[in-house]
């Protein structure tokens, strides 16, 4: 309601600004009041839902002000088209419709306004590809292999979570506990290897749930592919072998929560300077999870590891091109290393205290942070090469339940939004 107040009385230039501001506020606030009284003894959060509404009314707003000077950045649109920008403030059955449809409310994928619209108001498909296909397509077999992979992804937590518990982690902060001790530095990575996989199993379980009921609602429609078969992956969040088999940072972000991404591309990536993109999508993304250390932890590293990376990327693959051989064995090392780098930022994230993050940096001698910090320091490529790697995008988001990225080699990669 705040927001739609804002929305009708605030210039329509500066929409997105405003209603930005406020929500993040408003959010802020929720954020720290589930910090300070969420104990054992008060289990309502609603931060969870609140986060994806969040995320819905800025990105209205946003494409509200970009239509006053016709700037097309809506990211999760395949066209670009007149057709995806909003050039009216929706009415309030529209406005509340779409900020609180039920499909995506609990734990996402953010839905964008202009795909609702299309598909409370149209044919889900378009007319031409309609008349093609000659029907409309059906989403069973979809639905089908998302409720398996959430229903195995559920399997596997319960099954693993208490083998690989994070309580083992938190001992760390204990100097007198046996991880402590006795644990070196190379199992302790693995241990919290497993225990990050184990945690990432909920929200594929979620995610892929909530995709199901997208597509089984008509919802997440995405055209046909090359052979002729519908693709219901509009309304994707996650894409689990990309994000567990990337080779490089880049791609596993690519791979996770998608939608939020193309959020934060929306909001944040895509305006004000080049030089600060990276840190605005990072100090967003931060700010709209909540004020736990583990997050600041969590996006600083991945911050630096992804300007890292790319400059590491750029001096090191052209030694490995070649012959096959080489490339395979590059191909593999990058795998490997890409893990051991999503495992090493993300342990702070899930254990939020600062003391045992702190303290699981410090049995690994903050090793990564070193190396990455190195790399930075290395000396940069060409002024043309730069500009050629400046468009790869530094998203990241692990909370809820939040596209397309930038181009690269001259093709759109759809794979990047936990809780």
């Amino acid at each position: 309601m705040m927001s739609y107040i804002l929305l009708k009385t605030i210039p329509q230039h500066l929409m997105g600004n405003v209603i930005l501001a406020a929500s993040m506020l408003y959010l802020s606030c929720l954020h720290l009041h589930r910090q300070i009284y969420h104990t054992a003894d008060y289990t309502l959060d609603i931060t969870g839902p609140l986060m994806v509404i969040t995320q819905r009314v800025t990105s209205l707003a946003y494409t509200l002000q970009d239509s006053v000077a016709h700037n097309e950045i809506n990211s999760n649109s395949t066209s670009k088209s007149n057709d995806i920008r909003v050039m009216k403030i929706p009415s309030p059955l529209e406005y509340f419709a779409f900020t609180l449809a039920f499909q995506t409310l609990m734990c996402g994928p953010v839905v964008f306004y202009t795909d609702y619209i299309k598909f409370i108001e149209g044919p889900r498909v378009n007319e031409t590809d309609k008349d093609k296909q000659g029907a409309e397509p059906s989403p069973r077999r979809a639905v089908f292999y998302k409720v398996v992979g959430s229903v195995a992804a559920a399997v596997l937590y319960l099954t693993l979570a208490k083998k690989y518990s994070l309580s083992v982690l938190e001992e760390l902060n204990d100097p007198t506990s046996e991880v402590s001790r006795s644990w070196s530095a190379l199992y302790l990575l693995w241990y919290a290897h497993l225990c990050v996989l184990v945690v990432r199993c909920k929200y594929y379980h979620a995610w892929l749930l909530s995709e199901a009921i997208c597509n089984n609602s008509g919802m997440g429609f995405n055209g046909y592919d090359n052979d002729g078969e519908p693709k219901w992956d509009k309304m994707s969040n996650i894409d689990v072998f990309g994000f567990e088999f990337a080779q490089n940072f880049r791609m596993g972000l690519a791979s996770w929560n998608k939608n939020t991404n193309a959020w934060l591309r929306n909001v944040a990536y895509e305006r004000g300077g080049a030089a600060w993109r990276t840190a605005r999508v990072y100090a967003l993304s931060a700010v709209w999870h909540g004020f736990y250390p583990g997050y600041y932890l969590t996006f600083f590293a991945g911050g630096i590891f992804t300007v890292a990376a790319r400059k590491m990327r750029a001096i090191v693959r052209p030694l490995f091109l070649g012959s096959r051989p080489t490339k395979i064995f590059y191909d593999f090392l990058t795998l490997i290393t890409t893990r051991v780098a999503m495992t090493y930022a993300t342990v702070p994230f899930v254990l939020l205290q600062l003391g045992p993050s702190l303290a699981f940096y410090g049995k690994l001698y903050y090793s990564l942070h070193f190396i990455a910090v190195g790399a930075l320091l290395l000396p940069g490529k060409s002024k043309r090469s730069s500009s050629v790697q400046s468009h790869e995008h530094p998203n990241i988001s692990l909370k809820t339940a939040s596209d397309c990225m930038p181009k690269e080699n001259g093709e759109t990669s759809n794979k990047l939004k936990i809780s």
